[in-house]
Order: structure tokens, then C-alpha cells, then sequence
């Protein structure tokens, strides 16, 4: 009963990155990107005007509902963010798990 459930906690820590990943991703595909919302961004709540990674999140949730326009205006990496993550899901999961 011990090895299974050291067997099992190794597949889950193995994983759990990838389960961030796609957590991430469906959040940011379920989000309305057009409806203003709060930001937690420390630049933005510093009073600069320019963030590198704000509209990510928007232009993501554009993409997920191919609005592809939309997406890049919002942030033009956000077809290479999602390509990214997805490779690196992918990555992840194909990945075999070794039992010390």
C-alpha cells in the first residue's frame, strides 16, 4: 500500500505543472475580455502606462473564441503564449514517469 502511494504522488508531482498549465488556459478561455475588470499587475498599480504582459490574458480569451483580430490588437504574443503552453502540456504528459 506504501509504494502505490508513493507511485501515485510521484505521477502527481510529475504532472502538476501541466495541471497548472491547463487550469491557466481554461480560466483565461472562460474570462470575458471585454468586460473591465480588476488588475493585480504591479506596474499598472505603480502608475507606469506601459506593461509588457497586460492584454495577455485578453488576448487569449479572444483567440479561444476566434476573434484573432481582437487577439493581436489586445497583445500581439498571445497566439505564441498559447502555442507555447500547449507544447509544453503536451511535453509534460508524454513524459514517462521513472518510480525511484
Amino acid at each position: 500500500m506504501k509504494e502505490k502511494l508513493r507511485y501515485g504522488w510521484q505521477y502527481f508531482r510529475s504532472r502538476f505543472e501541466a495541471l497548472v498549465w491547463i487550469t491557466g488556459l481554461t480560466l483565461m478561455a472562460t474570462m470575458q475580455p471585454a468586460e473591465a475588470h480588476a488588475s493585480f499587475c504591479p506596474l499598472r498599480l505603480s502608475g507606469l502606462g506601459f506593461c509588457p504582459g497586460c492584454g495577455l490574458g485578453h488576448s487569449i480569451a479572444w483567440l479561444f473564441r476566434g476573434e484573432f483580430v481582437q487577439s493581436f490588437h489586445a497583445h500581439p504574443l498571445g497566439l505564441a503564449a498559447v502555442a507555447i503552453l500547449l507544447w509544453r502540456v503536451f511535453t509534460i504528459l508524454r513524459k514517462p514517469v521513472f518510480y525511484y
